[in-house]
């Protein structure tokens, strides 16, 4: 080999080694700055059975580049799925350039046929998570969120179940606040006579990652009659059984970093509060003490609430003849008519108005009593006047609160009225029936 062929020789020997030399470093520096996959497992919570096929999905936001004009947004989604196996184990690594959004981690979310969503929010990089979902249920109870503490005056208002309000009368509230204390936490409620409670820490139901809802997903009825008319809460997540006094159930998320506020208004009180708590919860309004959660929550309905508190806890609805208070009133509430009427069941009734000074005349037709396949009561009538007429659909009506009929009528010469014919049940089998003064 000649003296120059060396020196080429020589030069790209070094040449080569520099260039792998930069390809490792280059290699090595983004295996670095690359964080370490998230991996898990997904199981059933009640049998521990791993869940193979489902959905894991990571994502991230941050800076990129979106639409066809490639605009720079700071608020991109970078996403990555995948399905378990049949051990229900998973693995994902983190979306989206490191440059852009740094070696922070992502929201996970887990999604299975036949079993709830669930959303294990923030998860680290290189995080080793066992995630706990349930099956969907069929059955889907109301809730919402409960809220009860003290207002700016410093007098204290509960937590009504069937009216799905808070209240200031103790014997309406089924949950009471008693005491309260921040440091350290402590927080004592009571329930309402003849009802009860019981507390079970998310440490002692074996929950292995907290999600949203956590709280209420997993356990779906006390290991213990709910007994203690007071209890006293701390730092200690976990979820609160209540007994009502009418022997019906409700679940609480007692989630002490989510349920403390100290002032702020409060939905459904004419008033702000000093120290409020806010507290998640299912609740059953008929008979049973299971309280499976099922997303979304519906709405508590106060009359359909107080006909179910009605029920026996045992046994066969009652489907027997009815007593009833009727009120009409107009638009300025004036109240036009008073009388009492009894219906049996399938029996329909016609009732002769009583309003004598009534601006118009009207008259109640084919009123009528039914049950539906609960066994609640259902109520409907015509109410009949010269120039119009009403049909009502089947309604509910209970005792503890009126059903509101409303009725678009007119007068002899056309003029309109705004009527509300209200219905509520009546349990006085003294008191006489027809026109009440």
């Amino acid at each position: 080999m000649s003296e120059h062929a060396g020196r080429r020789w020589r030069w790209g020997v070094i040449a080569g080694a520099v260039v792998s030399g930069l390809v490792l470093a280059v290699w090595l520096t983004l295996w670095w700055l690359t964080p370490a996959p998230v991996t898990g497992r997904l199981i059933e919570y009640h049998h521990e059975t791993p869940i193979a096929g489902a959905t894991l999905t990571l994502s991230r936001h941050g800076w990129g580049l979106i639409g066809p004009e490639r605009q720079l947004v700071w608020d991109k989604r970078y996403a990555t799925t995948t399905t378990t196996d049949v051990e229900g184990r998973f693995r994902l690594p983190l979306p989206g350039p490191e440059w852009l959004l740094g070696s922070g981690g992502g929201r996970l979310v887990a999604q299975a046929q036949g079993f709830q969503r669930l959303d294990a929010g923030y998860v680290a990089p290189g995080a080793d998570v066992t995630l706990q979902t349930v099956a969907e249920r069929e059955e889907r109870l109301p809730g919402g969120t409960a809220y009860l503490g003290w207002d700016e005056s410093g007098e204290p208002f509960g937590w009504s179940f069937i009216d799905h309000a808070p209240v200031r009368d103790p014997a309406r509230a089924d949950l009471f606040p008693v005491d309260l204390e921040r440091e350290p936490l402590r927080v004592t409620l009571a329930a309402a006579e003849g009802g009860g409670l019981h507390f079970v820490s998310a440490e002692a139901q074996g929950i292995a990652r907290p999600s949203y809802d956590y709280l209420l997903r997993y356990r779906d009825a006390s290991p213990e009659p709910p007994a203690n008319a007071r209890l006293t809460l701390d730092d200690t997540p976990g979820t609160l059984f209540l007994r009502t006094a009418r022997d019906r159930h409700a679940k609480l998320a007692w989630a002490p970093g989510e349920a403390l506020a100290m002032s702020g208004s409060v939905p459904g009180l004419d008033a702000s509060s000093e120290r409020l708590l806010s507290l998640r919860f299912v609740y059953r309004p008929g008979p049973g003490s299971e309280l499976p959660f099922q997303p979304p929550l519906v709405r508590v309905d106060p009359l359909r609430a107080s006909v179910l508190a009605q029920l026996p806890s045992q046994g066969e609805p009652y489907r027997g003849p009815r007593r009833y208070r009727l009120l009409v009133t107009d638009a300025e509430d004036r109240e036009l008519e008073r009388q009492r009427f009894a219906l049996a069941p399938g029996e329909p009734l016609d009732l002769a108005s009583c309003a004598g000074e009534a601006p118009l005349a009207w008259r109640f037709e084919d009123v009528r009593l039914d049950h539906d396949d609960e066994g609640l009561p259902r109520l409907q009538m015509t109410i009949q006047g010269r120039t119009f007429v009403h049909h009502s659909a089947p309604r509910l009506v209970g005792t503890d609160r009126d059903t509101v009929f409303a009725v678009m009528a007119f007068d002899a010469a056309y003029r309109r009225h705004d009527l509300e014919v209200r219905i509520r049940e009546v349990n006085e089998a003294s008191a006489a029936l027809g026109c009440a003064p």
